[in-house]
């Protein structure tokens, strides 16, 4: 029997990639596109209601509930979509290179739970921020060798060029598939998070559970991203830092369980030198500190008006 693939894409205020987007996607073997637009005001409502395809399937909120909120809201329309076997999720500036879906459908996925694509920017060099990766606290020997022997906790490059597919314990949403059973069994991605290290935290919390996700160098994704300057760990606009820092914590405390606090305190130092980077050195170390604060209570509950008010 064919295997199924439906598209979840989260969009915000990106009309004109996700354009190219949508476009990209249309042109591959998915069985239905479902595109979550998170109150954008920019025509995306327009644009969107302006399809006639049946592949399509349009959620307007009321409003923006974040890349997390978003792919939460997503993945739960597409399982109630007919005969749905996978769902893959990626954002509204990313999209599969031509046949990325013909070719994922194409591998054997006995006893697979997920599957994580290479993904590239539009140059064509690797997007670092959707490198696979695995939990360097799975076990003693990845442990020290990431530790003692530093070793990168993320695939080789080399890989990216092989056609060997790897076991791994977590990746991005970017080019992310999923089985739908899968979902239905261990729940949907983690809302109140807003934006960033939720699919990182969704993933190894999957990877945990003994699920197994494998990374497809042959399955391609592009990423037009924009967000880190230079590739480093500096955010623009600056409220970004506040949900990185409380979601990185919330992802020690997960990967790492109760060694997540030495491994906290051991990296608060390194994020307030960060200071130096930002024009506004003041407010970098309020949001700094108020995201540290918020990660150690656990405490969720913050929208994004409630960051910009600072």
């Amino acid at each position: 029997m064919k295997r199924t693939v439906t598209a979840v894409i989260v969009t915000y205020n990106r009309l004109e990639k996700l354009k190219y987007t949508i476009d990209n996607s249309l042109q591959e073997d998915l069985e239905k596109i479902v595109v979550v637009n998170n109150n954008s005001n920019d025509g995306t409502k327009e644009y969107l209601d302006s399809f006639k395809s049946e592949r399509l399937v349009v959620k307007h909120l009321d409003e923006n509930i974040g890349g997390a909120g978003g792919f939460n809201v997503g993945i739960q329309l597409a399982l109630e979509q007919e005969n749905v076997d996978w769902i893959v999720c990626y954002d509204d500036d990313s999209y599969p290179k031509k046949g990325a879906i013909s070719t994922f459908k194409g591998q054997s996925l006995d006893e697979i739970s997920a599957v994580a694509a290479a993904v590239y920017l539009p140059n064509g060099a690797i997007s670092v921020m959707n490198k696979v990766r695995f939990n360097p606290f799975k076990n003693m020997k990845i442990f020290i060798d990431t530790f003692l022997k530093r070793k990168s906790i993320y695939v080789s490059e080399e890989s990216y060029k092989k056609e060997t597919n790897i076991s791994i314990d977590a990746s991005t949403f970017v080019g992310f598939f999923v089985k739908a059973s899968v979902v239905r069994t261990i729940g949907l991605p983690r809302k109140e998070l807003f934006i960033y290290a939720d699919d990182l935290i969704y993933t190894l919390e999957m990877t945990m559970q003994k699920h197994k996700l494998l990374f497809m160098p042959n399955v391609k994704f592009t990423h037009d991203c924009s967000t880190l300057i230079d590739e480093k760990d500096i955010y623009d606009p600056i409220w970004k830092v506040y949900y990185t820092y409380r979601n990185r914590i919330e992802m020690y405390r997960i990967s790492s369980k109760w060694l997540y606090l030495p491994i906290t305190f051991l990296k608060i130092p390194f994020w307030f030198n960060k200071n130096k980077f930002y024009v506004n050195k003041k407010l970098y170390k309020k949001l700094l500190f108020t995201a540290i604060l918020d990660a150690f209570k656990r405490d969720f509950s913050k929208k994004l008006s409630d960051i910009l008010m600072m």
